[in-house]
């Protein structure tokens, strides 16, 4: 379907990668090419939805990030136990929209995990997640811009520290047929992909989980890149967006009409949303959330 450019598989700060993330997305539009790239981060960030207040953070302190994405959604916290992925493509009429965007690379990621030996797994669109044994291991989020769009996601490869992260972010709950379900004890119960793959292979899942992936959408073509300074060459506004205090904590300055025709679900320069939940679980129906809420048997 596509040419590819491969971006590679980096540890790189927060602040960097939503820049980085930008980039992705304006470089379809420069080039007839789609890319991809896969990343996570050294130290632990919460990452806001693009439309979201700050209310979702309890707190604020030199123990993590906080960083504004460019998708839609609420609040989610990168760490080492994150692999993140992200394709980014023109607008040449490849995808009607990003419904079926989400859908087809969705269910490349969903085969690959197959490929490592992975059982049991399915994809909710409606949802945007992917699952395993009923419980989200995946979840990604698309852009649409006028241009090109991008679609990135997250992957659950060994299991949060909870204590850390309720303690950073407020996690959401619901009542369905009388009984209270948490996003915390969802989380807990997430099936983390690591636990799927020998012991071995283990300290290189993120290796083993990128190139499962990379294989399946690019069939094995594609053209190696790196963030030299040549590529980067005019990144210096959005380098400086997502290194400021003001797009972080007030979405400034917001993305305009003639770059992004739509951002799923958020305006572009609306009021920021208060009381959201969990970003994995924002879309799964009630009566799939009692499920990953409920022990395991």
């Amino acid at each position: 379907m596509f040419d590819y450019e491969y971006w590679g598989n980096e540890i790189l700060p927060a602040k960097t990668n939503m820049m980085l993330e930008e980039f992705m997305l304006r470089r379809p539009s420069l080039y007839p090419v789609a890319c991809a790239r896969f990343f996570t981060v050294p130290r632990d960030a919460v990452v806001l939805g693009y439309a979201q207040d700050t209310d979702a953070l309890k707190k604020r302190d030199a123990s993590f990030d906080v960083v504004r994405r460019l998708t839609g959604g609420s609040h989610v916290q990168l760490g080492q136990n994150i692999l993140a992925y992200s394709f980014s493509v023109p607008r040449d009429g490849s995808f009607k929209n990003y419904e079926g965007m989400r859908a087809y690379y969705a269910q490349h990621v969903a085969d690959a995990f197959e490929d490592l030996g992975i059982e049991n797994i399915t994809v909710d669109n409606k949802a945007s997640t992917i699952n395993v044994d009923g419980r989200v291991v995946a979840s990604h989020a698309a852009i649409w811009g006028v241009e090109s769009a991008l679609l990135h996601g997250l992957i659950i490869v060994s299991p949060y520290d909870m204590e850390k992260l309720s303690g950073r972010v407020f996690l959401g709950q619901r009542k369905i047929g009388g009984k209270c379900y948490t996003e915390q004890a969802a989380i807990k119960n997430m099936p983390a992909l690591s636990k799927f793959l020998d012991e071995r292979k283990r300290k290189i899942a993120n290796d083993l989980i990128a190139n499962a992936i990379l294989a399946r959408v690019t069939k094995g073509k594609y053209r190696k890149m790196g963030f030299d300074k040549k590529a980067l060459e005019g990144c210096q506004t959005i380098e400086k967006k997502h290194a400021s205090e003001r797009w972080v904590a007030e979405r400034r300055p917001p993305f305009e009409e003639d770059q992004i025709e739509e951002i799923p679900g958020e305006q572009l320069d609306g009021k920021l949303k208060k009381n959201m939940g969990y970003c994995m679980y924002l879309q799964v129906k009630d009566k799939h959330f009692k499920k990953m809420s409920e022990p395991k048997e």
